[in-house]
């Protein structure tokens, strides 16, 4: 399981989504190895098959939050706006908050941006007692258009050594802002190999 996260977060999706689909294959009951490859899939950009594989997982457990969680990225990828936000208000319920974040970025990518700045305020403030994902705050920013907000918590995240930015190069998320040369210069930082 390990090499299949290394390849993802280094951009081999491919190899990812091959040794994932051997998990299923290992362990086809699991919600887990489901949503493990519906992840991968939607890392990869083949959100069609992310959603196929996290349903097959809601199809094994309909209570099980990281399927919500991971469906909810590839409907709001694919602009399916609501589909989203009810799928992250599920994790959201089912987990005891756990992806407040998630929730406040769904809203700001269908324009409910009060919402979501309502959300964001929260967590600005749970942060200062260090319980909230600072990369979660900045992808928020980032769905809100406010860039250099973004790149201050992506800053703050990495002086924290937040270790959701393992996913930063492929996180389709922060896809707003990998023209801007800061989101370079600190994949570099990073040492993310180069591509």
């Amino acid at each position: 399981m390990v090499l299949t996260v290394f390849d993802i977060v280094v951009g081999r999706s491919e190899e990812s989504i091959a040794l994932s689909k051997r998990l299923v294959e290992i362990d086809p009951l699991s919600p887990a190895t489901h949503v493990s490859l519906g992840n991968r899939y939607v890392f990869a950009r083949r959100y069609d098959r992310g959603i196929e594989q996290c349903r097959k997982a809601l199809e094994l457990d309909p209570n099980f939050a990281p399927a919500h969680a991971h469906l909810y990225r590839a409907y709001l990828a694919k602009e399916m706006y609501e589909e989203a936000i009810a799928e992250i208000q599920r994790a959201v319920d089912l987990s005891g908050g756990w992806p407040k974040h998630d929730l406040a970025y769904a809203y700001a990518m269908a324009g409910k941006r009060d919402d979501a700045r309502k959300i964001l305020h929260e967590l600005i403030e749970d942060s200062k007692r260090g319980v909230v994902e600072l990369s979660g705050i900045a992808r928020i920013y980032a769905a809100l258009g406010e860039t250099d907000q973004a790149f201050g918590w992506l800053e703050k995240a990495y002086e924290d050594h937040e270790h959701w930015l393992v996913a930063l190069k492929v996180d389709p998320m922060f896809d707003s802002l990998r023209s801007d040369p800061r989101f370079q210069a600190l994949l570099r930082r990073m040492n993310f190999p180069e591509d």
